[in-house]
């Protein structure tokens, strides 16, 4: 079986050409069967969660993988480091997780699928070359700065 690699463009530009051959409107599982759009918003979602890391003081001595860390020392867990993560054992946090769930995290999944997709069909840019900054949370040392034009120009 061959292994077939699709783009957020090619995808998103097959669903609109879908949605113009129909009377349907967009519905929500349209949105969210687009496969690398979704993983396009996980993986931003990942690397640029506002919240970086969580900080947690040890209330005993405790051995992790073979370092003590002392009682009342303070740790900090990374959020956005992917050494040691394995798929589905809730190391994705940007929308917390257990009782802290956020109850918009369908909505903001939804919100950031339409936004791709309207832009991705509609207009084509370019980037200037930037540098990412993780500290004291993640953004870009120029802004990003892009240039934008409409697909149909």
């Amino acid at each position: 079986m061959q292994e077939v690699h699709v783009s957020d463009e090619e995808e998103n530009m097959e669903l609109k050409r879908l949605k113009a051959n129909c009377t349907e409107d967009y519905a929500w599982t349209d949105y969210m069967s687009l496969p690398f759009t979704q993983n396009v918003i996980s993986e931003t979602l990942r690397m640029a969660n506002i919240v970086n890391g969580i900080w947690r003081k040890s209330v005993n001595d405790i051995e992790i993988k073979g370092y003590l860390i002392p009682k009342h020392w303070c740790v900090m867990a990374s959020l956005t480091s992917k050494i040691g993560v394995v798929a589905g054992n809730n190391c994705f946090t940007p929308f917390g997780g257990g009782n802290r769930l956020c109850p918009g995290l369908e909505l903001s999944r939804l919100e950031l699928s339409i936004f791709l997709h309207h832009i991705v069909t509609t207009y084509r840019w370019v980037a200037e070359r930037d540098e990412i900054i993780y500290f004291p949370t993640v953004k870009m040392k120029k802004k990003l700065p892009i240039s934008v034009q409409p697909i149909n120009a």
